[in-house]
């Protein structure tokens, strides 16, 4: 997404309709604890805002595109399983433990906060998987390019019992190859795709021989 309207960089918090880009947007649930955003200028429902905040990581490339810096982590059980959540944010697919980098934060400390946060996990340590600049990634706050710093955590047991926040709902653990055959969000599909060969799959057939 490119900001192709007037927008304010006064370096404050903004958020804008995605429709109208007036500063009048509120947030609402679906029955399903969906959140949703509706403006009180254009009368408009949408499931994304656009959101310029100071508290997180953002930047305009060359061409003007949006872009925001994300942490996700790959949390995978002693049977070599795959912890995912249904998000309730926008995009409304399963996901791993992820979130935007606060302004300041180094990325590892971003994705232990958001394991944290999301799914009540603290770990010694997290294994840097990779970082990679993903377009076609839209956001809730507006942005449709993220660059992800991409972990990974190996639990040395069964799957635990895992409570989700407001962010999402029914944790579920998977192997990669059930998970990609499910609703993934871009992101997670491409990561998961990309470093497949590199992480634990036991629903990957054995070699020949």
């Amino acid at each position: 997404m490119r900001l192709d309207f007037d927008w304010s960089d006064d370096g404050r918090y903004h958020q804008y309709c995605a429709h109208c880009h007036a500063e009048t947007v509120s947030r609402v649930l679906d029955p399903d604890g969906r959140t949703h955003y509706r403006c009180a200028t254009c009368g408009r429902r949408h499931e994304r805002s656009i959101v310029l905040d100071p508290a997180v990581r953002w930047w305009l490339d060359a061409d003007g595109e949006y872009w925001h810096e994300s942490a996700g982590v790959f949390v995978f059980d002693a049977a070599g399983r795959l912890l995912l959540f249904e998000r309730t944010l926008y995009p409304f697919a399963l996901t791993v433990p992820a979130g935007h980098v606060d302004a300041g934060e180094e990325p590892a400390a971003a994705a232990a906060r958001e394991l944290r946060e999301e799914v009540g996990l603290t770990v010694a340590a997290l294994t840097p998987l990779g970082r990679d600049d993903i377009p076609g990634d839209r956001c809730r706050r507006g942005s449709d390019a993220h660059r992800w710093h991409s972990y990974t955590v190996h639990l040395d047991r069964p799957a635990p019992p895992v409570q989700v926040t407001d962010e999402g709902h029914r944790p579920q653990w998977r192997t990669i190859r059930d998970a990609l055959t499910r609703d993934l969000t871009h992101p997670v599909r491409h990561l998961l795709t990309h470093y497949r060969p590199a992480l634990p799959d036991p629903g990957r057939p054995l070699p020949p021989g």
